[in-house]
């Protein structure tokens, strides 16, 4: 029996409803693109997310007709379909869902007369490459290369290709001798519904950058916490260990009489004690005094004649090493 007209083919039905079903099941739904991913890594990337995700290709119109269906706000990601479209229907984190995504991109080679969609440039130094025709081949691409101690050397820093320029032959033949594979390809999140739609922008998150902030942040709540005397688990040692310091300082400048801080103390007036001497006359002082005082001056007296030494001794090592100069440039002019 024909189908009645105007209805759509039973198929399509089918579809819609089997995408809703998958929509449902899961609590995060991404939109990608797979465009330019060939076959084989296609079957990569669904094996890698067996047991995490599942990857289905589907229609645009249908995947449409599927999200109005479902509404709860999927309905939103309508505005980013387009192009070749699959989804990845999860329960993971969006932001881990991204990362793993990224993470599953291949390095590939530029292919010749494609638009180069990135700088491609060669830096100064020697390749793997050994002398022979891949020297012509590589000059033809024009990039400077010379034979040194048996290595293709580049000889300076190179733009061999602009983004948004196209790739000459040559220049993608010589890319391939060289193994620079400058594109990065795989799936392209478009969009991930979590509540709310978010996109790559937002997604991509700097880890290193984010470590650091946290540091940042977790070394001025523990300042903040210590000057204004906040105790938890984390500040109670340092706070127990500046107590007993300002308490130690306190009773030592306030002279206070304890065990902990006698020696100290007696430590403090000695030296003050040695400090009023000095500057007394010598008929003020007894014999102790003057022989302290006396070994205080002969040590000051031998510290500034090893200081007065060490010059002297790395001065004649100076005047050593320019008298060796000189007999050189000597033995060199005959």
């Amino acid at each position: 029996m024909a189908a009645i007209r105007g209805s759509p083919p039973k198929w399509k039905i089918e579809e819609v409803e089997r995408i809703k079903r998958l929509i449902s099941s899961y609590r995060v739904l991404a939109l990608v693109s797979f465009r330019g991913v060939p076959a084989n890594l296609m079957q990569k990337i669904k094996r890698d997310l067996r047991g995490k995700a599942e990857l289905r290709v589907v229609k645009n119109t249908l995947l449409s007709l599927a999200l109005d269906s479902v509404g709860k706000g999927y309905e939103a990601l309508k505005n980013y379909i387009k192009g070749q479209i699959a989804i990845i229907a999860t329960n993971e984190n969006p932001f881990k869902l991204y990362k793993k995504i990224e993470e599953m991109k291949i390095n590939a080679p530029l292919k010749a007369n494609q638009i180069s969609p990135v700088d491609v440039v060669l830096n100064e130094g020697p390749t793997s490459l050994t002398p022979g025709p891949v020297v012509a081949e590589l000059q033809m691409a024009g990039i400077p290369v010379a034979v040194e101690k048996g290595k293709v050397v580049v000889k300076s820093k190179t733009t061999v290709v602009r983004a948004g320029e196209v790739v000459k032959p040559e220049v993608a033949k010589a890319l391939d001798k060289l193994g620079i594979k400058p594109l990065r390809i795989g799936l392209e999140t478009i969009a991930v519904y979590d509540g709310i739609v978010l996109t790559p922008d937002l997604l991509k998150i700097d880890e290193e950058a984010v470590i650091r902030d946290l540091q940042s942040a977790y070394s001025i709540a523990m300042n903040l916490a210590v000057n204004c005397c906040y105790v938890t688990e984390e500040t109670a040692q340092i706070l127990l260990l500046k107590a007993y310091s300002d308490a130690r300082n306190l009773a030592i400048n306030a002279c206070i009489m304890e065990k902990e801080v006698m020696p100290d103390l007696i430590l403090r007036a000695y030296t003050q004690m040695l400090s009023l001497a000095s500057v007394l006359p010598e008929q003020a002082l007894d014999e102790e005094l003057k022989s302290i005082l006396a070994g205080k001056a002969v040590q000051k007296v031998e510290e500034r004649v090893d200081r007065k030494e060490e010059k002297e001794e790395k001065k004649e090592e100076e005047e050593k090493k320019e008298e060796e100069a000189f007999e050189g440039l000597a033995a060199l002019f005959g």
